[in-house]
């Protein structure tokens, strides 16, 4: 067996995913003992509230969940009739959602329950250390965004420079043997 290695071993963004995920859980196994639905139906509906008639593709861009899995949800939210989908009147190719009068009535009772595991999952913080954190949150998320398009031509080129054979290296320019 080695020795361990000295390795950086709080990185901010497996501190945040950490808590994200285990109060994600609590919060998900909460919802559906109290509503029927998971964390991430809530989550969906809290969205679709906010900005009736939102596109899925703006429904995916906000909600932070990956595109086929808020497919699915939407569609079991639409069966359940808490969604509804709508045609969009300036493009007919656009489909709008909103929320049912029973989607309005779960978040709703969503609402109060989502306030009291907020809190207690903060109740360590002061109200100071909960509003910093809220406003550095924003100015990370802020920032990615801020910085995708950069980020994504860097990457292609880092694609692009992987997929490139080397350049005149000795063994690249050595006549090739004929068998």
């Amino acid at each position: 067996m080695h020795a361990p290695l000295r390795l950086k071993d709080d990185y901010l963004n497996v501190l945040i995913d950490l808590a994200s995920q285990r109060t994600r859980d609590r919060g998900s196994r909460i919802y559906e003992i109290e509503l029927g639905l998971s964390i991430r139906d809530v989550r969906l509906l809290r969205m679709i509230g906010a900005a009736p008639g939102i596109t899925m593709g703006q429904l995916v861009q906000t909600c932070a969940i990956e595109k086929t899995l808020v497919s699915k949800l939407v569609s079991s939210l639409v069966q359940r009739e808490l969604v509804e989908r709508q045609i969009g009147a300036e493009d007919a190719r656009q489909i709008r959602l909103c929320l049912s009068p029973a989607g309005i009535d779960m978040v709703l009772r969503a609402e109060p329950i989502g306030h009291e595991m907020e809190a207690r999952f903060l109740d360590c913080l002061s109200v100071a250390d909960i509003e910093n954190l809220r406003r550095i949150m924003h100015k990370l998320i802020d920032a990615e965004e801020g910085s995708r398009d950069i980020f994504e031509f860097l990457l292609v080129q880092l694609r692009e420079s992987k997929e490139s054979p080397p350049s005149s290296s000795p063994a690249s320019s050595a006549p090739s043997r004929k068998k």
